[in-house]
């Protein structure tokens, strides 16, 4: 008895779902990179304001709070930084190899990662 199959069938939905899943699991990692991306904007223009600052006359330009919330926003860009990485490592990396999946659509998506983060930023912009 023979199989007059083909040994694989090129399913044109197989393709599509497997990037249109890579998207999806991307823009999910993409929300807590919004805490993320937030806490590093925060950080880079204010993460000079310190405790130092509260001796100075002028408060190197800081206002209290600046000086205030500075350790909490360097904790949550740690925080979700390294949960961000955790899932992009887990997700993207080791599930499709364990899975024996191929790797490209995952990476090829990444960027949608910071998707969320952007829409976010031009509706605060726009409105």
């Amino acid at each position: 008895m023979t199989d007059n199959a083909p040994a694989a069938v090129h399913v044109p939905g197989g393709v599509v779902r497997r990037w249109a899943g890579a998207l999806l699991v991307n823009l999910v990692i993409g929300i807590p990179a919004v805490v993320a991306a937030a806490c590093a904007r925060w950080y880079a223009e204010h993460g000079h304001c310190g405790d130092e600052d509260l001796r100075r006359r002028d408060l190197d330009g800081c206002t209290y709070d600046q000086i205030e919330n500075s350790g909490f926003v360097l904790f949550g860009l740690v925080l979700f930084g390294a949960l961000v990485l955790w899932l992009v490592l887990l997700l993207d990396v080791r599930r499709p190899l364990a899975e024996g999946r191929p790797l490209a659509p995952r990476l090829w998506t990444l960027p949608a990662v910071l998707l969320p983060y952007a829409l976010l930023t031009a509706a605060a912009a726009a409105g």
